[in-house]
């Protein structure tokens, strides 16, 4: 049924590298007297680059670009799915040093973060609210989820203090939280069979389910270079 799968595959990562050069170079014209780092890596946030400055031997603050963008394209049980996740943030961060490279990172994610998919079937049933209605070829099924511009960030990490210059590497684990606000769009046809008090009840089951999302997990490992 179309909506047990509009859950994106996040193993086909495509990106943007217009955007991701143009974000380079805001952060890099960004970048204070004295900079202490730059740095660059990967990880579920997708590409960034990003500068760290210290703020003294225990603080360091920091500022970096994100962007993300996986599609994923399938068919199974007679239905075509289009399901892609697209984000685009900066992320601005302190970090706490405890133990030599070793620190806690508190921040925020700032920007767009968003999940779009789209079922369409070649025939069949369609589900919503308990009740089936017959669906054709030229019917279609949208799911959107918008995640809040602003969401705070906790992890650790390893890497970005100021030990001299020179090229190292960098890791964080954590985790960023928002709920997303989800939205269900049929196509006009589809619109056309369903009674609005049953797609209204699915919105609000899918909206339910996609609570459980709040929390994304943050895993990163980058080179950074000191100067």
């Amino acid at each position: 049924m179309l909506r047990h799968a509009l859950t994106p595959d996040l193993r086909s990562p495509t990106v943007n590298l217009l955007s991701l050069s143009l974000a380079s170079l805001v952060v890099v014209s960004a970048l204070p007297a004295g900079a202490a780092e730059l740095y660059g890596g990967v990880g579920t946030t997708g590409l960034e680059v990003g500068v760290a400055q210290p703020l003294s031997d225990a603080l360091s603050a920091r500022l970096d670009v994100n962007y993300l963008r996986v599609t994923r394209n399938f068919n199974t049980s007679n239905i075509d799915y289009d399901a892609r996740i697209k984000a685009s943030n900066l992320g601005v961060y302190l970090d706490g040093f405890i133990a030599g490279g070793l620190r806690i990172t508190a921040g925020a994610l700032v920007g767009q973060r968003k999940v779009h998919g789209v079922a369409r079937s070649m025939g069949g049933t369609i589900t919503f609210n308990g009740v089936s209605y017959p669906v054709s070829a030229s019917d279609s099924l949208d799911f959107d989820a918008d995640f809040p511009t602003v969401t705070p960030y906790l992890g650790i990490g390893f890497g970005h203090r100021a030990t001299g210059a020179g090229l190292r590497i960098y890791a964080d684990a954590g985790v960023a939280w928002g709920r997303p606000e989800v939205r269900l769009s049929p196509s006009a046809s589809l619109a056309a069979k369903v009674n609005p008090t049953d797609l209204a009840a699915e919105q609000a089951s899918a909206q339910d389910k996609a609570n459980s999302l709040r929390v994304y997990p943050v895993v990163k490992l980058g080179v950074a270079y000191a100067f």
